[in-house]
């Protein structure tokens, strides 16, 4: 069983967002459980509206999220995602050691650059492997390749652009994710699977290097 965890210490980034239509597009593929430990609870009002049961969305902190990835690991799940807290906590710290990998959205602007060096301190700190997402891009804005050269300096960016586009919001206030209908045909659609294809791939090197690295 992996997990994923997407943090950003700046509220507004899309983190619960992207949590919920990356686990439904996984879902697709595996059986995946995403683990709402928001205090906004975006996930779950989601979840209590949507048209689907599939992937389950549970509520969880750092002081109770063992128990649902025991029962997770218990049932066959292959993928968790974590939707964690908009901000640096001793308690957010250890839901990130929990992840094999840490999601950091950012929008192409000022603020969303200074908290995204905040983010990726604390994925440092816990010693997990990350990944900027551009999140929430206007189209043709010259701070898009501005923000991705920002990032690169940093870390590993993902090859997928998230645009703003108000499919996201409107998938989810019907119900659904953008993947499914009647949004699967959106640009929106397309940048999440393309997300998502990738980070599968990603999230299998990191855990090969790992194991090398244990090894040697």
């Amino acid at each position: 069983m992996k997990t994923i965890a997407l943090f950003s210490q700046k509220g507004g980034s899309g983190k619960s967002t992207l949590a919920i239509h990356l686990a439904v597009a996984a879902s697709d593929e595996m059986p995946v459980l995403l683990v709402d430990c928001d205090p906004q609870g975006t996930a779950l009002a989601w979840a209590t509206a949507r048209r689907a049961r599939t992937p389950p969305v549970v509520r969880g902190d750092a002081g109770s999220i063992r128990a649902p990835l025991a029962q997770a690991q218990a049932s066959g799940t292959q993928l968790v995602i974590l939707d964690c807290p908009p901000h640096a906590a001793a308690a957010t710290a250890s839901l990130l050691q929990l992840a094999d990998h840490v999601i950091i959205p950012a929008q192409p602007t000022m603020p969303d650059l200074a908290a995204t060096q905040r983010s990726m301190a604390l994925a440092r700190a816990c010693a997990r492997p990350f990944t900027f997402v551009v999140n929430r891009a206007p189209a043709r804005a010259p701070e898009v390749p501005q923000t991705i050269a920002a990032l690169a300096a940093a870390g590993t960016v993902a090859p997928t652009v998230i645009g703003d586009r108000r499919a996201f919001a409107r998938a989810l206030s019907d119900g659904y994710a953008v993947t499914q209908a009647p949004y699967a045909s959106s640009q929106a659609a397309q940048e999440i699977l393309a997300l998502w294809n990738w980070l599968r791939t990603r999230i299998e090197i990191d855990l090969e290097e790992h194991a090398w690295q244990q090894a040697a």
